[in-house]
């Protein structure tokens, strides 16, 4: 996604430790959150190393493990499952719509290959990620379903020596054909320069009408003081673990940067909006105030109307 320069050092090092948190959040949302489910990951807890199975499995774990030990963390966990579950309907419809092409940047343990093979026919799924990662993601993915998708490719980018258009070049991609991406827990873990760099390498590779889904961490004046004080706890928290988060944005300027970089605003889903579409009246989740989602698309510039 970024060159190496621009890349934390944590990321650089081991990217596995957060997909396999995130993986957890999913698992942990599907067992133990009442129905209906904001987003159903079937696969999830097959993505998870032991520890975190059982963290995700058994009661005693989750909350020794998710409340106590990691409990600063748990502003993110609703994030993680309205993110995926708004990135995956925005999919469905621009695949519904002639889309064939998906790219996951940043794919995790991501389960989507897996999970909708109603939709294989339809989509080619390319995920983009560390090789370290992607070789332990293709051993689960094995295991849980005995082979790879056959519409899923994996696409590793070692970010010191390869340049993501490249790798996604050689894995087949069409950069004729219009593609979505989804882009989800980076963005505040990147520079701002690194951003940048990402925007102008998806635009570069991608034709008229592909669009791109990612979070991003609002800034923190923006937002209440009990939720300023509850981003600030989790920011020393991922901090003290070598993964600092460095890039917020209003809505007014994460917009001005996107249409630097060619990209037009379809819409941007803050906490209410978010609460609105999945949420409705139920209390066992609560909208994380300091992330909001965002979808741009790349569309050719409009003509001026000369009348």
């Amino acid at each position: 996604m970024t060159t190496s320069q621009n890349l934390p050092r944590q990321q650089k090092k081991d990217t596995s430790k957060t997909a396999v948190l995130v993986a957890t959040i999913r698992a942990v949302h599907l067992r133990w959150h009442n129905p209906p489910h904001v987003f159903e990951d079937t696969y999830a807890l097959q993505m998870l190393t032991p520890f975190w199975h059982a963290v995700a499995k058994y009661r005693l774990m989750k909350w020794l493990v998710g409340d106590v030990i990691l409990g600063v963390y748990r502003p993110v966990y609703p994030a993680v499952v309205l993110r995926s579950r708004y990135t995956e309907d925005q999919l469905e419809q621009a695949v519904e719509s002639g889309t064939s092409q998906y790219v996951i940047l940043g794919a995790g343990h991501d389960t989507f290959a897996l999970r909708r093979q109603d939709l294989a026919d339809k989509v080619r799924v390319f995920e983009v990620d560390h090789p370290a990662t992607q070789d332990v993601k293709r051993q689960r993915v094995q295991k849980a379903i005995g082979s790879i998708p056959p519409n899923l490719t994996f696409v590793p980018v070692n970010f010191e020596i390869d340049k993501m258009d490249e790798e996604l070049a050689k894995a087949g991609f069409d950069s004729q054909k219009p593609a979505f991406y989804s882009w989800l827990g980076v963005t505040y873990y990147l520079t701002p320069e690194a951003i940048r760099d990402t925007l102008d390498r998806v635009a570069e590779i991608s034709a008229p009408g592909s669009r791109l889904v990612f979070d991003f961490k609002v800034a923190k004046h923006i937002i209440s003081d009990e939720w300023r004080t509850l981003c600030e706890k989790m920011e020393g928290f991922v901090a003290r673990r070598g993964e600092p988060m460095l890039t917020d944005f209003t809505p007014q300027s994460l917009r001005d940067l996107m249409a630097r970089h060619g990209y037009t605003e379809v819409e941007m889903i803050p906490p209410e909006e978010q609460r609105k579409r999945y949420l409705g009246d139920r209390t066992d989740l609560e909208p994380t105030e300091f992330f909001h989602f965002a979808q741009f698309s790349l569309e050719p510039p409009k003509e001026e109307d000369a009348s």
